[in-house]
C-alpha cells in the first residue's frame, strides 16, 4: 500500500488531498499545519512514507530526507491536482501489496 504523509497548513488544500488519495485506497498520515523541514523530514521517515506533500520548503526537505536514507521519497504540493497526484503514485508503486510484502 502506497503512504502519504500530508502536512499543510489551515487552507484547506492539505485536507482536500488527504480526502483524495483515502477515496483511491492510498494511506494517509496527517502531519498536522507544521510545514517545518525537520518535523515532516521525522514523520515521512518514522511512517516509512512513499510520498511527501508539502507547501514551501521542497529543497530543505529534499536534503533532510537524503541524510536520513530517505532520498526516493516522492515530493509534491497539497495544491496540486489530487486526480494527478493519485495517478502519478499509484502507477509507480514502488511497493508490494500487503499480500506479497516480505518486510
Amino acid at each position: 500500500m502506497i503512504r502519504v504523509v500530508v502536512a499543510g497548513g489551515p487552507d484547506g488544500d492539505a485536507d482536500a488531498l488527504a480526502r483524495a488519495l483515502r477515496d483511491a485506497g492510498i494511506e494517509v498520515v496527517h502531519c498536522g499545519a507544521s510545514s517545518d523541514p525537520a518535523q515532516v523530514a521525522a514523520a515521512v521517515v518514522q511512517e516509512d512514507a512513499d510520498a511527501v506533500a508539502l507547501r514551501g520548503a521542497t529543497a530543505d526537505l529534499r536534503e533532510l530526507l537524503a541524510e536520513q536514507g530517505a532520498e526516493d521519497v516522492v515530493i509534491f504540493r497539497p495544491e496540486a491536482k489530487p486526480e494527478d497526484i493519485v495517478e502519478s503514485l499509484t502507477a509507480a508503486d514502488p511497493r508490494p501489496s500487503d499480500a506479497t510484502r516480505t518486510t
